[in-house]
């Protein structure tokens, strides 16, 4: 299933968005990937949205900003859960620097491990 030119979909019992683009960087992109990301949430109201970053190498603040208001859709309106996982080290970082690892978001380092934390 696609929606964007910039993510994968995969339903299931946990809803696996796979991001496809190796930078989340561009601006034109973030905004394009914001808009998508968002429309996504509020259109399919996922209970349990997990995201991939397998393939990422970089993440802008505004990509961070977008992951924020996408957790807000899906927790707040929702009353869903949003998990992130497989982070580079340098994209897990700036997470662990703005002090979101652990607090705002739940961040695993395999799929795996990020769908089995659902049902925990």
């Amino acid at each position: 299933m696609s929606v964007s030119k910039y993510f994968e979909v995969r339903p299931g019992p946990v809803t696996t968005i796979r991001f496809t683009q190796s930078e989340l960087f561009d601006t034109i992109m973030v905004d394009e990937l914001r808009d998508d990301l968002t429309a996504f949430a509020e259109h399919n109201l996922p209970d349990k949205l997990l995201l991939d970053f397998g393939e990422v190498e970089f993440c802008s603040t505004s990509m961070i900003n977008t992951l924020l208001r996408v957790k807000k859709i899906v927790s707040r309106d929702h009353q869903g859960e949003l998990k992130l996982c497989g982070m580079k080290d340098n994209v897990r970082s700036a997470f662990e620097m703005l002090n979101l690892d652990g607090t705002i978001f739940e961040i695993y380092d395999a799929v795996d491990d990020a769908i089995a934390a659902f049902d925990a």
